[in-house]
C-alpha cells in the first residue's frame, strides 16, 4: 500500500508493540506504587499484576517481530539464483495411442556457394622516363 515495504511495516508494527507495552507497564507501576501507599483490594493488585504481565509480553512480541523482520529483509535481499522450471513435452496421442509423425521427404540440400574469383588484376603500365 502507497509504495510501503515489507520492511517498513514489520519494523512499525515492532515499535508499536514495544512502546506500548512499556507504557503499559510504566503506568502499572505507578497504580501499584498507589495500591502500597493507599491501600487495595486483592482484585486490584490482581488487575496490576495482569497488566504489568501484559505490558511486559508486549515488548516481547515487539523485540521478535524486530528481529523476524530483520531476518526477512536479509532473505529478501539475498541473491538467490532464477529456478527454471521446465515441463516434460508430451507426445501427442489419438484415442490413447501416441501419433506417429508422417515420413516425408528429406530436407532438400543447399550447395555450397561457388567461391568468389577475385577480380582481374589491372596489368601496371609503367612509364619510361623519356
Amino acid at each position: 500500500m502507497w509504495g510501503r515495504s515489507k520492511q517498513a511495516t514489520s519494523a512499525t508494527l515492532a515499535l508499536i508493540y514495544i512502546t506500548i507495552g512499556a507504557l503499559t507497564d510504566v503506568w502499572t507501576v505507578v497504580y501499584y506504587m498507589y495500591l502500597n501507599r493507599y491501600g487495595g483490594t486483592d482484585t486490584a493488585y490482581s488487575w496490576c499484576h495482569g497488566f504489568l504481565a501484559s505490558g511486559l509480553v508486549l515488548m516481547v512480541i515487539g523485540v521478535l517481530v524486530g528481529r523476524i523482520g530483520r531476518t526477512a529483509r536479509q532473505a529478501e535481499t539475498a541473491a538467490t539464483p532464477a529456478q527454471v522450471v521446465t515441463t516434460p513435452v508430451m507426445a501427442p496421442t489419438l484415442n490413447g495411442r501416441p501419433i506417429e509423425p508422417a515420413v516425408s521427404a528429406p530436407p532438400p540440400t543447399m550447395s555450397p556457394a561457388a567461391p568468389m574469383a577475385p577480380p582481374p588484376a589491372r596489368a601496371l603500365q609503367t612509364t619510361s622516363p623519356r
